[in-house]
């Protein structure tokens, strides 16, 4: 006498192998030898990545976008996008902030803005084109935020941070080690 569990078995079996036979007739084998012939087409070159609104990675066209913003000083390299943001954390490193500088990304018609964690200046824009050999972005004017007095000091002209941001992230002045952060 066969057992209950034999019998469940042996449909299970004819089930899975009914499937299997149904997917055979389906045409599923010539799509799948499709791929790997010479002969077909090449799939198309997916868009470029979207960022999410509010994220914290750059857009991966920003990464190498050069920064056309004029030299506040001639021995002041010209940078990337990329190469900014890289500064930009390690001077708020240097300022113990604990911190990255992204803070979130926002596409904007024709460019980005850049929230950032540092409580000093307002979030940046970058107003970006793209001729036939890369994506160039100039830095507009920061705001420092109306604590900032006189008027004409509050703004800072992009070629401005930019250099200060070099700097820093070049050289931090801080000599003695951050504190430790207390535990959780």
């Amino acid at each position: 006498m066969i057992s209950r569990l034999s019998l469940a078995r042996t449909f299970q079996a004819a089930v899975l192998g009914g499937a299997l036979l149904a997917l055979a007739g389906c045409g599923v084998t010539k799509s799948v030898t499709k791929v790997f012939h010479d002969d077909a087409p090449a799939p198309a070159k997916p868009a470029p990545a979207e960022v999410p609104a509010d994220s914290p990675l750059t857009p991966r066209e920003l990464l190498t976008a050069r920064l056309i913003n004029a030299r506040a000083e001639a021995n002041a390299p010209a940078i990337t996008v990329g190469k900014l943001i890289e500064f930009a954390d390690r001077s708020l490193a240097c300022d113990c902030a604990g911190t990255r500088f992204v803070k979130s990304w926002e596409r904007l018609d024709g460019g980005y803005q850049l929230n950032t964690n540092a409580s000093s200046v307002r979030p940046l824009r970058f107003m970006c084109a793209r001729d036939a050999q890369a994506l160039s972005c100039y830095l507009q004017d920061i705001d420092r935020g109306a604590a900032v007095t006189p008027l004409e000091q509050r703004f800072m002209s992009g070629s401005e941070f930019i250099q200060s941001m070099y700097e820093r992230g070049l050289n931090c002045p801080r000599t003695e080690p951050c504190a430790e952060p207390p535990p959780r």
